[in-house]
């Protein structure tokens, strides 16, 4: 997964076990002496746990993560705003792809994601000619703001997913989700809708402030969480 699109996922990354983690990528050490996987981890499977379950750096970090929320957004290294301007070396065609992708993609036919212009696909996994247990679809709204739906199947990819309850703030489909934006120290932004089932990650990147007043239509939090409730899995 790139670090760019899931950096409000921590990865823990331990042979072939993923575990995703509300935060932001993190590369354990490949010495597997150095670090013990939470008992709570089962490969397959989302945990939804509360800070307080958490190992007394992992609390730590998810209550700097809730005293951001509190203020509204957080702050974020301007290196992250990279990604929203070079992404397009990366994609593909969707035809070019598929016979490689181990993550079924959801059906976006029911979204307004169908009427937007699509930019291509970034496919990824362990490695890099495929197969590919990740994609990223890439979307441009109508006001040119750059949309990008993630996909990852942790399952495929011998992962899983332990989710902060105290950091889920919002629900898509009945799933616990968490919305966030965030700020460069020079005012970039951008937003980031994440969930999981009990098939597959979802990311939602829109590099845009949806809590930004604007004139015109309003790409708001509703705007955002009824764009995630209609894509079928």
């Amino acid at each position: 997964m790139d670090k760019a699109i899931q950096y409000a996922v921590v990865v823990f990354l331990l042979s072939i076990v993923n575990v995703a983690l509300a935060g932001k990528t993190v590369n354990l050490p490949s010495d597997n002496s150095q670090w013990t996987p939470m008992p709570q981890m089962e490969i397959g499977k989302v945990k939804r746990l509360s800070k307080d379950q958490l190992s007394p750096d992992l609390k730590a970090f998810a209550e700097k993560q809730m005293a951001e929320s509190q203020r509204g957004y957080e702050i974020v290294p301007e290196e992250l705003f990279v990604y929203s301007s070079n992404y397009r070396n990366r994609l593909r065609l969707e035809d070019e792809v598929k016979s490689k992708l181990q993550v079924k993609l959801a059906d976006i036919n029911s979204t307004e994601l169908k009427e937007y212009v699509y930019e291509g696909i970034i496919p990824e996994g362990p490695r890099i000619d495929g197969p590919w247990t990740s994609a990223t679809r890439v979307f441009k709204r109508p006001d040119g703001v750059t949309l990008m739906l993630t996909e990852w199947d942790y399952i495929a990819d011998g992962g899983a997913i332990v989710a902060v309850s105290e950091l889920m703030n919002v629900t898509v489909a009945n799933v616990p989700a968490m919305l966030s934006v965030k700020k460069s120290p020079s005012g970039k932004t951008v937003t980031m809708l994440e969930w999981s089932t009990d098939k597959k990650s979802f990311t939602i990147t829109v590099w845009d402030d949806v809590d930004m007043k604007r004139k015109g239509r309003e790409y708001d939090r509703k705007w955002l969480l009824n764009l995630a409730n209609l894509i079928s899995i």
